[in-house]
């Protein structure tokens, strides 16, 4: 399944790929979403790709809720797909990717969604992500990203919460629910994934036998920090216990003042502030507040199992603050060691 928003200009690599990919053995039904696309997304895939599922929206509902939709399709047209696999529109799969994936499922029923080797294009042989991992702020931050591949991550293992760019889920994890959150319509859906899924006492896996390129480029213009900082306060409040948010809320006022700080420098204070205007709706808080109840009430196992793995440093080659590096890391690395050994919940 690829969710796509204008994204003409690379849909047909992406497509090509997964059907020409030899998976022998696998039923399988190739789902495009258009999200409401203006470039002429939708009908190229009629015209070019009429094997294709499409499925288009009348307006772009995001990452998250356009996955929905398709997972709505997929559901009804094909009741008895036991697993469904999501990629964004700028990715191009190596042949075999995905029987891969549907074997290290088969092998291992506790796992309920794996992430692929995910590498850069045209770079091929330099990482994307070898798997991420959740700070214990909210933050998402990618494993392995800009190594060589030089197969020292070649042996699967589990992980935080596997990248929207490519995972495979099975259709009966979830239970009655779909598996995205529509509200965070942009980053860090796939950290609400794999967050829910951990709760319910799920694994999530990298499996480096399935090899997916992302035609990636890091965003310095921080155009989307509005939805990185909304979502991730959104996060906490609906996954975390209220001990445990009481027990971090130090290092949230401190994350909160660099945070602040760095919206000032980089010129996106209004982004900042209307993050937190979000929060003081109250629509947007009865929202949440029912999630959060959803969340709790579905859950299987405490926060100290649940945050076990969850970083203390903010680590990515790309984000260079001497300000992080000198105070923000230590300190917060500091905390969290403690504050994790005294969630007993």
């Amino acid at each position: 399944m690829v969710v796509c928003f204008n994204g003409r200009r690379v849909l047909h690599d992406c497509l090509r790929s997964v059907l020409d990919s030899q998976d022998p053995g696998l039923a399988r039904r190739v789902i495009v979403i258009d999200n409401a696309s203006t470039d002429g997304s939708a009908e190229f895939v009629r015209q070019n790709f009429p094997a294709v599922d499409l499925v288009t929206l009348d307006d772009n509902r995001g990452y998250g809720d356009g996955a929905n939709a398709g997972w709505d399709h997929a559901r009804r047209s094909y009741p008895q797909a036991h697993y469904l696999a999501l990629l964004n529109q700028d990715t191009i799969v190596k042949s075999g990717w995905l029987a891969a994936l549907v074997d290290h499922l088969q092998q291992h029923p506790a796992v309920a969604a794996a992430q692929p080797k995910l590498l850069l294009w045209p770079q091929k042989d330099r990482f994307n992500s070898a798997g991420n991992q959740s700070h214990f702020l909210g933050f998402g931050l990618v494993s392995a990203y800009g190594r060589i591949d030089d197969g020292s991550l070649d042996r699967p293992r589990p992980i935080d919460f596997p990248s929207g760019a490519a995972l495979m889920i099975r259709t009966d994890a979830v239970g009655p629910d779909r598996p995205f959150d529509e509200l965070f319509f942009l980053y860090l859906e796939d950290a609400d994934l794999g967050w829910k899924l951990r709760q319910l006492g799920h694994r999530v896996d990298y499996v480096p036998a399935a090899v997916v390129w992302h035609q990636y480029n890091f965003q310095r213009d921080y155009r989307f920090y509005y939805f990185l900082e909304r979502n991730r306060w959104y996060l906490l409040a609906k996954y975390y216990r209220i001990p445990t948010l009481l027990l971090i809320l130090p290092a949230l006022l401190l994350m909160e003042a660099g945070q602040f700080y760095f919206a000032w420098r980089n010129k996106i204070l209004r982004q900042k502030l209307r993050a937190c205007a979000f929060f003081m709706s109250g629509k947007n808080l009865a929202r949440l507040l029912r999630r959060r109840r959803d969340a709790q009430r579905r859950r299987r196992i405490g926060d100290r199992e649940f945050t076990r793995d969850f970083l203390g440093r903010i680590d990515f080659p790309e984000i260079h603050s001497p300000l992080l590096a000198r105070v923000g890391n230590p300190l917060l690395a500091a905390y969290w060691r403690v504050a994790r050994r005294l969630i007993f919940w």
